[in-house]
């Protein structure tokens, strides 16, 4: 067991791991003895973070738990006791490199710190500079097949080229060609088919997983999904009043009096919603306000068949009533928390419309 007092050089290696590949763990090893480093961590990312991440990669779907991702890293490491996994960020929303390897070195405040980092980051590493003294204070350990070439492209960035002592070119081991998590997660549910890709102990692992357990995501409602929304221009009548869409029918259930409602009915969904949020809804409504919402929107896909179909078109995907503030009817797309108890209405009633479809 390596003694925390005795430790010299620090390896940090932070990313996704979603999930760890066989080159995740081959960088690590080779960048610890490049540097002739005590210890190495890994730092993953949050679950919010990574959510973000494969939503702009198109694969929101294929995001494993934080409990599996670190499950599987301890596994990928089990062999190494130089290597450990820094865990004190992945309850954070948000990625920050400089913030971890701070702490880092807060941590290990006589060692030397050493970023990993491939080839292709120059252009973050020079907004590090730009922005503080992070090469001051951090050496960069860079993956590249040409150093030389490597050397004149940090001595091509601004802020890069007068630290130039601070980066350790090194080699990509050998067997880390045509390794990609993208690949992986593609075959994550017949993980044989890329199991030379994996660390051995970690593929039993990843024969567990269910697709059934990770569908498909419809993660806001606009664009070609804008008719799930709740103000979605699709009139409903309820108690003779026809309403311009839910949001306003749902607003007027705060009212008893039909004069008042009729009067919502009419109003633009704008003054409709400031109308709603000065009103005090009582006891008796407040307690039964999923109830509400869900026999509106049962109305709405039965009084318009065309969006039932369109509903049913949306098949086994999850729906998700992705936004920045409503944690209650939606989920926060920043911090990825929140009850979305707009999206499991639309997938009860979307299953209603399935099992009567199948009669």
């Amino acid at each position: 067991m390596i003694d925390n007092e005795t430790i010299k050089r620090v390896v940090v290696y932070g990313g996704s791991f979603n999930p760890p590949t066989k080159a995740h763990i081959l960088i690590m090893q080779s960048a610890l003895d490049a540097v002739n480093a005590d210890r190495g961590y890994f730092v993953p990312v949050s679950f919010p973070y990574l959510k973000r991440k494969m939503v702009k990669a198109g694969q929101s779907h294929l995001c494993l738990s934080d409990e599996l991702r670190l499950r599987l890293l301890e596994t990928t490491i089990a062999n190494d006791e130089r290597v450990q996994i820094y865990t004190d960020v992945m309850g954070e929303p948000f990625s920050d490199d400089v913030g971890n390897m701070n702490r880092i070195q807060q941590q290990y405040p006589k060692a030397d710190i050493y970023y990993v980092a491939g080839a292709d980051k120059l252009d973050l590493l020079d907004h590090f500079a730009e922005k503080g003294d992070f090469l001051d204070r951090f050496r960069c350990i860079l993956y590249a097949r040409d150093s030389d070439r490597l050397m004149e492209e940090i001595a091509a960035h601004e802020h890069l080229k007068v630290h130039q002592d601070a980066f350790v070119p090194v080699v990509p081991p050998e067997g880390i060609e045509g390794v990609s998590s993208t690949r992986i997660r593609e075959h994550l549910f017949d993980i044989d088919t890329v199991a030379d890709m994996l660390y051995p102990a970690v593929v039993p692992m990843l024969r567990e997983l269910k697709a059934a357990d990770y569908p498909k995501e419809i993660i806001q409602f606009k664009d070609a999904y804008g008719f799930l929304s709740n103000d979605d221009p699709s009139p409903l009548t309820v108690e003779g009043i026809t309403y311009p869409c839910v949001t306003s029918a749902f607003a007027a259930s705060k009212w008893e009096n039909p004069a008042e409602r009729k009067t919502i009915a009419g109003m633009k969904l704008e003054k409709v919603k400031q109308k709603f949020n000065t009103k005090e809804s009582s006891p008796v409504r407040e307690e039964q306000k999923t109830e509400i919402m869900e026999a509106l929107i049962r109305m709405k896909f039965r009084q318009h068949p065309e969006l039932a179909e369109k509903l049913a078109a949306t098949g086994e995907c999850r729906l998700i009533n992705g936004g920045k503030k409503d944690t209650f009817w939606g989920v926060n797309l920043i911090t990825w928390e929140g009850d979305n108890r707009l999206g499991l209405i639309l997938m009860k009633i979307r299953k209603e419309i399935m099992e009567e479809k199948a009669k």
